[in-house]
């Protein structure tokens, strides 16, 4: 395998204003292709740091891959410090200039002459295109060895990384056989999922990997071995089948959304911790006004009694936080857009309003299916913001459950 170097050049990445995400995509899609990254750093946009930083790199590594510093303005310093690293002139690539300067004119601009410098290259370093913005990369082979320069705006870098990165590795840096599964699971914590897996272990062609998030947890197998991965894969099934929801880049949000529209039904929601997540996520799908009627953000008491007629008599005997307020919730949405199903959710988020009897971290969540309710009682732990977030993925995984449960 390739020893891989991952150089990232930000003053705003080492500020942390601005949040390291080329350096994941990177290593995804590597992954993906065979390559495994061996090191990575962040540095200044600082010449001498570019400098020591390549030519430490370039010694010790087979493959060097930079992202930023590639701009046309004062602080972007890379291209210039990559041609000093390997003793290389700047040359005026005209074509490219040219085209520079037609852009500018077309769009009634003057050409800028800073922009100039975007046009110039390190002799023998070929440019790559980028069809989403203005910077190009450049990629430079000499002794077996390969380095890529790409831009830091993360949708440029990513362009650049699919279209001319990973092609010109497959062609000529042999990568590792690999196959990858990835299990997705809701509703049962790392701990528990681990425990009850506990007798699946790595072997020398396969390892696995439980990598949560609030309210999921995705079992990742990485396999040289396509039967081992298969078996593995069973295995896993047999023991928790019952909170997997999907697999690789299936999401919960979009699984709902397909099984609404399959089976016909219309949603309605009622939210009350969460704020409308739960609705934004139902939204973020293209055709989700097929099934989505709408919804109520019913966060006082006061909205729960106007808009989804829950009695002033539960929420005195039982609290807004409880089954009976949060079954009220279900009816009263569910009529108030006359929808086939609907969900509600009601709980402390916190960091304050919790009890001993009702403490931060108590959430109901309902589903109300064919007339049939099922509410969901959960403890939650973390921040504000995790509680609502396993709060709606709990109310998505119960919706996903009863709409399998449909045809049965």
């Amino acid at each position: 395998m390739p020893k891989i170097f991952v150089i990232s050049i930000g003053n705003e990445i080492l500020l942390g204003k601005t949040v390291n995400t080329n350096l994941a995509d990177i290593g995804d899609t590597l992954f993906k292709n065979g390559y495994e990254i061996s090191a990575s750093t962040t540095i200044q946009d600082n010449p001498e740091t570019i400098k020591n930083t390549l030519k430490r790199a370039w010694s010790e590594y087979d493959i060097i891959i930079s992202t930023g510093g590639l701009g046309p303005t004062k602080d972007d310093r890379t291209r210039d410090s990559i041609a000093s690293v390997f003793g290389k002139s700047l040359k005026l690539n005209k074509e490219f200039w040219h085209k520079l300067k037609e852009q500018r004119q077309q769009n009634f601009q003057k050409p800028l002459a800073a922009q100039k410098s975007l046009a110039k290259v390190p002799e023998d370093f070929v440019q790559l295109k980028n069809k989403v913005g203005t910077a190009p990369g450049l990629q430079y082979s000499a002794n077996g060895k390969h380095f890529f320069a790409m831009p830091g705006v993360p949708a440029e870098m990513k362009f650049i990384l699919e279209d001319s990165v990973i092609p010109f590795l497959k062609k000529n840096v042999p990568g590792k056989q690999r196959f990858v599964k990835t299990i997705r699971t809701a509703c049962m914590r790392e701990i528990d999922l681990h425990e009850e897996l506990s007798n699946i272990e790595d072997t020398e062609e396969s390892k696995i990997a439980f990598l949560p998030k609030p309210g999921l947890v995705d079992i990742r197998i990485v396999s040289s071995n396509k039967e081992e991965l298969k078996n593995l894969i069973n295995r896993i099934q047999e023991k928790v089948g019952q909170y997997i929801y999907g697999y690789d880049d299936e999401n919960l949000q979009h699984i709902c959304h397909k099984k609404l529209i399959e089976n016909k039904k219309t949603l309605s929601v009622a939210e009350s911790c969460t704020g409308g997540l739960i609705q934004n996520w139902f939204t973020d799908n293209p055709g989700s006004s097929n099934y989505f009627l709408g919804g109520v953000v019913s966060y006082s008491n006061f909205a729960k009694k106007k808009f989804l007629d829950v009695k002033q008599k539960t929420l005195d005997k039982h609290g807004a936080v409880s089954h009976e307020t949060v079954k009220e919730m279900l009816q009263g949405v569910k009529d108030k857009f006359d929808a086939d199903l609907s969900l509600a959710v009601s709980g402390i988020a916190g960091p304050a309003g919790g009890t001993k009897e009702k403490p931060v971290g108590l959430v109901y969540v309902g589903v109300l299916v064919n007339d049939k309710v099922d509410i969901k009682k959960c403890n939650f732990n973390g921040n504000r913001l995790q509680i609502k977030q396993q709060s709606a993925i709990t109310a998505l995984y119960m919706l996903h459950k009863n709409l399998e449960n449909l045809h049965k």
